[in-house]
Parts: structure tokens; C-alpha cells; sequence
């Protein structure tokens, strides 16, 4: 196919990018002295563990051995398909290293508490309260379209709906305990996945 070459190649370079995000996110993490509080449930890690193992093995496949696990390629994707997925892919990875960046030290891959952690509302966290997660999304969804895979588009995706589902609303209770009438006026300005039309219109200055 004349423009595989060029699907490969956005997946392998965005699965760096995202393994260097992360990277640098936890190493940031380990360093952290600090103690922390998890609030963290097993249901949404286990999920978060099947979307994380289920891209990787069939990501791998598709870098690697394309083809390999012929049931996964059929029915063919069409072509306006893998273009919107190679969209989408280093879309979602712009998002989640532009979250990483506003986040800083506040960051954690679960949902815990600590003493220096403070409530960031710059970058995507201006619009959204969740940007890491619809990065995710994204990245899942357009790994997959671009591979033109279907247990690579449909089990990430599924099993990661599942993790944002179940922490969704815990992860929100939390941050209310942590910062109370601070987090309610942040939630009021923003939406959880998507930006409200209110934070994207300019407001008018007052004279």
C-alpha cells in the first residue's frame, strides 16, 4: 500500500513520544519524596492494565509483523478511516505531553493526595479537568484507525472508557476534599472531557 510506510512511521514516532512523556513523568514521580494518600480502586487499574497490554502487544505486532494476527485486520479499515486516525494519534500525544507539562509535580498515574499538590487550571487544564485522559482516548482510538486493526481500535478504547468511567467520579470527590470551594469554582468554568462553550469564548472587558 503507497502510504503505509508513512502510517508506520506516525505510530512508531508517537509511541516514542508517548513512551518519553511518561517516562519523564515518572522519573519526576520516583524523585518525589513526598508521602501520598491513594484513593486508587483495583477495578480501574486492572482496566488501565488490559487497554495498556492490549495496545502494546498488538501495537507491536503492527510495527513489527503487520498481518501477523490476520482475524484482526478484517474486515480491510477503509482509507478516510487510517487518515483520521493518523490525525488523531500525534493529536492525542500533543495533548498529553501539553497536560505533563501544566501538571508538573502534581502528577500521578493514580489518584492520591499529597501535601504540595496544588490545583492547576493553565494549558488544556483551562478548559478541561481531564485533559490526560481525553489524550488517551485520542491516542487509543487513532492508534488503532491508523493501523487499521480492529482489536487494536476497539480493546483499548473499551477497556480505557471503563478506567475513566469508574475514576471519574471518585478522582472529582477527592479533589473536592483536597480543595474544596476551589475545585467547585473550577468545575463550574470547565467541563470534565470537554470544554464548556463559556471557557472558549473571550469575555468582554469592562470599562
Amino acid at each position: 500500500m503507497a502510504f503505509e510506510w508513512l502510517f508506520r512511521l506516525d505510530f512508531v514516532l508517537c509511541t516514542l513520544a508517548m513512551t518519553g512523556i511518561r517516562a519523564i513523568a515518572q522519573d519526576r514521580l520516583k524523585r518525589d519524596q513526598e508521602d501520598v494518600a491513594v484513593h486508587e480502586g483495583k477495578a480501574s487499574l486492572v482496566a488501565g492494565a488490559i487497554a495498556a497490554i492490549v495496545a502494546m502487544v498488538f501495537g507491536l505486532e503492527y510495527v513489527v509483523a503487520p498481518g501477523t494476527i490476520g482475524f484482526s485486520y478484517t474486515p480491510v479499515f477503509p482509507m478516510w478511516a487510517r487518515w483520521v486516525g493518523a490525525v488523531m494519534l500525534p493529536a492525542g500525544i500533543t495533548l498529553l505531553g501539553w497536560a505533563h507539562t501544566h501538571l508538573g509535580k502534581s502528577f500521578h498515574s493514580m489518584i492520591v493526595t499529597k501535601e504540595e499538590q496544588v490545583l492547576v487550571d493553565t494549558g488544556p487544564y483551562a478548559y478541561v479537568r481531564h485533559p490526560i485522559y481525553v489524550a488517551y482516548l485520542l491516542a487509543y482510538l487513532g492508534g488503532g484507525l491508523l493501523a487499521g486493526n480492529w482489536v487494536l481500535t476497539v480493546g483499548p478504547l473499551v477497556a480505557y472508557i471503563v478506567l475513566v468511567v469508574l475514576r471519574l467520579p471518585q478522582e472529582e470527590r477527592v479533589m473536592v476534599s483536597k480543595f474544596g470551594d476551589a475545585y467547585e469554582a473550577y468545575k463550574a468554568r470547565t467541563g470534565r472531557l470537554v470544554p464548556k462553550l463559556s471557557a472558549l469564548v473571550p469575555r468582554r472587558r469592562e470599562w
